[in-house]
């Protein structure tokens, strides 16, 4: 990454906003895309950018869930931008989990690379046995699929009553861990897990969404000289289940792509009308954005929280790896509720980054959910399962995961609870305490649900 940003800042036809975000994207009355609204973190002041052609080029929307390996900024700001003035979105269902992150308590979790499976690495349960389980579930064992591996690791969770599973490479040689490994046997030890001799704490995380904004081969998407490339965008190239390593393939072919088209156009979208395009653009011709009154107080950093966390908590318990139809139609109704408060909470404090995130969250979320619930086909990384499972008791679990989460951050030993995959496992997976009054998914909803087994950029060129 710094290699890149030391690019783009020797490029002279580049201008790099730092401290910006980007709050919605600015159309003309008749519904084409002519740059961005963006809010200058500074002053608070929303300004318009305009230019002949705007590209998303915003990343994943890992932040959606509660347990995830992408950075803190992969919002989905630009799918939720793109949703809101009208754009096609399609396979907003296919989230693909990484099986592996590693489980520290009250930390961002941590990739650790399916490599290590390739080299040998064994998935180990977290029952004082430490018993091998992956070739119960699949002839291929470690090696099978990114989202069988994921459900097979929530099943033993399920069945060992355990907060999360192990990864052990320990039995390979040391000193080749480390030349191999380097960067994980540091992170490892800097929490005081050595790899070359003990098993990591591991447990599956939002990873990479296959879906986004539909786009031609010229990274074209449904609204006028809007493009899109990289994870914010759905070429078809990932299906239900992204292959590893393709989408930098992706990202390449269709940046290129984006580019040669911007350059062949920009010339012709420019001369268009001189009467409304252009840094003199009349500020009639632009559609109006909702943008909160001025003069009021900023949201209080613990009701973004609350509320963020809330919706992540939903997505992670009932749109996760592994899904009911039942239980999509609630949390397509949850997320509903939870949208509304994120705009009202928008509309009623002053613009900043945090509430913008928060609302794109949201977008994101109902947008993943309503997609799931909509596909009554199990493919890839949409795994249905039939409604008719035990029922979960979601309150119970909340409480049992909060108290586990809370003593493992004490260093305290943490007791079996009853963990399920799906709900139980995403709370086991790491889960913070539930805030005051709310049960696992965070909203005063049905108390029983069912339980299943087993950096941001917009550029306006």
């Amino acid at each position: 990454m710094d290699s890149l940003i030391q690019a783009v800042n020797a490029n002279p036809n580049i201008t790099m906003l730092t401290g910006c975000t980007a709050v919605d994207l600015a159309l003309t009355k008749s519904g084409t895309c002519v740059g961005a609204h963006v809010l200058h973190e500074a002053t608070g002041e929303v300004v318009t950018l305009l230019g002949g052609s705007t590209i998303l080029a915003t990343g994943g929307c890992g932040e959606v869930y509660e347990h995830t390996s992408n950075p803190r900024e992969a919002r989905g700001d630009g799918i939720a931008m793109a949703i809101r003035c009208g754009a096609v979105v399609e396979n907003m269902e296919y989230m693909q989990f990484h099986p592996t992150t590693l489980y520290i308590p009250g930390e961002r979790r941590f990739l650790c690379t399916e490599a290590l499976r390739g080299e040998g690495a064994r998935l180990l349960d977290a029952s004082t046995e430490r018993n091998a389980f992956a070739k119960d579930y699949h002839p291929d064992g470690e090696l099978a699929p990114r989202d069988v591996v994921a459900r097979m690791i929530l099943s033993q969770m399920e069945k060992t009553n355990m907060l999360h599973a192990y990864l052990d490479i320990s039995h390979r040689d040391a000193e080749w861990l480390k030349r191999r490994f380097p960067a994980i046997y540091a992170h490892c030890l800097s929490r005081g897990i050595d790899i070359t001799t003990e098993p990591m704490p591991v447990v599956p995380a939002a990873h990479y969404h296959c879906g986004g904004l539909r786009v031609d081969l010229a990274g074209r998407t449904s609204v006028p000289n809007l493009y899109a490339a990289g994870e914010v965008s759905c070429t078809g190239l990932h299906g239900a289940n992204r292959l590893a390593s393709t989408s930098l393939l992706e990202a390449l072919v269709w940046g290129k792509s984006v580019a040669r088209e911007v350059n062949q156009t920009l010339g012709l979208v420019w001369s268009k009308s001189a009467n409304w395009f252009g840094p003199g653009v009349a500020r009639e011709a632009l559609r109006d954005i909702t943008l909160p009154p001025g003069g009021g107080s900023d949201a209080e950093a613990a009701e973004v929280a609350r509320i963020r966390l809330r919706i992540q908590r939903t997505t992670w318990n009932l749109v996760g790896i592994v899904r009911q139809p039942a239980v999509l139609e609630e949390a397509v109704v949850r997320l509903e509720e939870m949208l509304n408060e994120a705009e009202e909470l928008f509309l009623g404090s002053n613009v900043s980054t945090e509430v913008v995130g928060l609302r794109n969250i949201a977008t994101v979320a109902l947008a993943i959910a309503r997609a799931a619930a909509a596909n009554p086909k199990s493919i890839g990384t949409h795994h249905l399962v039939p409604n008719d499972e035990q029922p979960w008791d979601e309150d119970a679990a909340a409480k049992v995961h909060a108290g586990a989460e809370a003593g493992a951050e004490a260093g305290a030993e943490v007791p079996p609870g009853p963990l399920g995959g799906g709900e139980g496992a995403g709370l086991g997976a790491g889960s913070e305490p539930a805030p005051p009054g709310e049960g696992a998914s965070g909203n005063a909803g049905p108390k029983r649900i069912q339980r299943v087994p087993s950096a941001n950029v917009l550029t306006g060129l």
